[in-house]
């Protein structure tokens, strides 16, 4: 405790002295930090020098040298103009002025004349042009220059020649300095010009990645959606083959979308990692539920290994774990003919232990070290036989790194793989009863009596979301745009509204906008935004503009199933009647 104090005075010693900068700081903040330090520096070699001249025989009266021990003490104090103003012109004016009267005290009268004072007169440009700029260094030359030549008129013993000298050398050092700094203004300048082109870049390779993905959810939502409702009918067996084909390949399409977006995301640092309780053991029967029928179809065994000396609640973010366990799962699976999967989870010097072990084709060692990289694989031959983008593992990495973990993999040729990762293990107390999650029902339920309207351009889209609805007992009336959608709202009334987002005149926020700010007979009710623009920053959009849910393009029927139940049984409760 009695080491606390002095270590507080310390670091508020080295904010004064050496301010802190921030991550992404400019040159300007430099030159500032500079100033103060500068500022410390000077002072205490000014100090050092003031003691060893006073300490010496000399002629300096007492008034004289007070003089030069209040210049000493006033270098401390140029920092707090710094401070005080944030003015780095005032504050490096202050330095500079106190610089050349206390230098110009020490020529005057030190007759017994032990340092050759007239050169520290260099001091100043060189200050002024690192803190200031090329014009303030020039103006500081010059000043330097002259008070060189009437020092050496009015005190005889100052000789003439070494003062000229002295401002000679001065004017040669500044002009080749100021060639150095118009080349470093120039790299700077070009860096400028990248950092901003980078983020141009950035920005456009978001945009890009947001429209790509809407353009191509769109269609993907129509072909999805007519595979589940042809899933529905009478087909034969070899109909539900094709089928089941096709929407299989619909949702290794959604994977790779999925990956594509989330390591933009990442990258643009869009990804906020939640500390939530959960169970353990159910969050990985939940994996393997998720994961069985892919091992079934493969021959395969999904095992689950739980250590004794695991919590049975833990707090981390649930989300980002089962992305990272599901992902590796997916890969075990893929990657293996026969055999077992196991997912264990341990504890290991106070981390969170969960590997994924399997029977398949192994890594080299050469492709362990790769294997984490974005958009690798291990091999060619890895990627046209099994597919994929190589960003499954990358994203991974990324996330557990967010976490503050670790991610590894332990493999051999034909010997199968570990892979394994760790994170911070933070014991949980389940939470009430009553506000734990309810269990997700899969089955589809009726609605038969509720009224929808749904607001979609897209005339697959339409047939499709109202043969859902319409499959479990909804009453759809659709429109096409934002203000057929406001005239019908004002003249019935609805238990759920469907909303899409982009349509050609008003679109679904502005439309959401208008309904929720006036009152009618539907101001209240849920509605659900359905677009193929799914991003964070897009979702809490509609969120923040009166929706209540939002279901990313393409959707299942189940899905939207369990938005209804979640969302009509709180309109008819809460909602007024019109």
């Amino acid at each position: 405790m009695n080491s606390k104090p002095p270590l507080r005075v310390l670091a508020r010693l080295q904010d004064y002295f050496w301010p802190q900068q921030e991550q992404d700081h400019s040159f300007e903040e430099t030159r500032a930090k500079l100033l103060c330090g500068f500022s410390g520096l000077i002072g205490t070699v000014a100090a050092l020098h003031n003691a060893h001249i006073l300490s010496t025989d000399t002629q300096f009266s007492p008034t004289v040298a007070a003089a030069s021990l209040l210049c000493v003490l006033a270098y401390f104090f140029v920092p707090l103009i710094w401070h005080r103003t944030q003015s780095k012109v005032q504050a490096t004016m202050a330095l500079i002025s106190l610089y050349l009267f206390h230098t110009n005290i020490q020529m005057a009268f030190d007759t017994n004349y032990q340092w050759r004072q007239e050169i520290f007169l260099i001091g100043p440009p060189v200050l002024a042009l690192l803190l200031v700029g090329k014009r303030a260094a020039w103006v500081a030359t010059a000043v330097i220059s002259l008070n060189l030549i009437v020092a050496a008129i009015w005190q005889d013993h100052l000789p003439f020649g070494s003062l000229i000298v002295v401002a000679a050398v001065a004017v040669t050092l500044m002009t080749g300095l100021t060639l150095f700094h118009n080349e470093i203004e120039r790299k700077e300048l070009h860096l400028i010009e990248l950092r901003d082109e980078a983020q141009r870049a950035d920005r456009e390779k978001s945009e890009f990645l947001a429209k790509m993905s809407h353009e191509i959810r769109t269609p993907l939502n129509g072909l999805s959606g007519i595979l589940q409702l042809l899933d529905e009918t009478d087909l034969t067996e070899d109909q539900k083959s094709l089928v089941a084909t096709g929407r299989s390949s619909g949702r290794s399409l959604m994977v790779l979308i999925n990956d594509v977006l989330d390591y933009s995301k990442i990258a643009a640092h869009g990804v906020t990692i939640e500390s939530i309780p959960f169970s353990t053991r159910e969050f990985l029967t939940g994996i393997s539920a998720a994961q069985s029928g892919a091992a079934k179809a493969k021959g395969l065994t999904l095992d689950i290994e739980v250590a004794a000396d695991v919590p049975a609640w833990i707090a981390s973010d649930p989300t980002r774990l089962n992305q990272v366990v599901t992902n590796l799962v997916g890969n075990a699976i893929k990657f293996s003919q026969d055999g077992t999967v196991t997912v264990s989870m341990s504890v290991q010097e106070q981390m969170l232990y969960v590997a994924i072990a399997d029977k398949g084709i192994g890594l080299t060692n050469e492709a362990q070290v790769r294997v984490f990289n974005k958009f690798e694989q291990a091999s060619s031959a890895t990627n046209r036989r099994y597919g994929g983008t190589g960003l499954g593992l990358s994203i991974s990495k990324e996330l557990v790194e967010l976490m503050e973990g670790q991610i590894g993999v332990d493999s051999a040729p034909f010997k199968g793989s570990t892979f394994w990762f760790t994170v911070p293990l933070v014991p949980a107390e389940p939470p009430p009863k009553d506000s734990a999650p309810k269990a997700v029902v899969s089955t589809v339920q009726s609605f038969d009596g509720v009224d929808a309207l749904v607001v979609e351009d897209n005339r697959t889209n339409q047939m499709i979301v109202r043969r859902f609805l319409e499959s479990m007992g909804v009453n759809v009336d659709i429109v096409e745009d934002g203000r057929p959608a406001l005239q019908h709202c004002a003249a019935k009334r609805y238990d759920l509204i469907l909303m899409d987002i982009q349509l050609l005149d008003m679109d679904g926020v502005e439309a959401t906008e208008i309904l929720r700010a006036h009152p009618g007979p539907n101001q209240h009710t849920p509605i659900v935004a359905l677009s193929a623009n799914i991003l964070p920053e897009q979702t809490n959009a509609y969120l923040k503009a009166g929706m209540n849910a939002c279901l990313g393009k393409p959707f299942r029927k189940d899905e939207l199933a369990k938005v209804m139940s979640e969302l009509v049984k709180l309109s008819q409760a809460d909602q007024p009647a019109a």
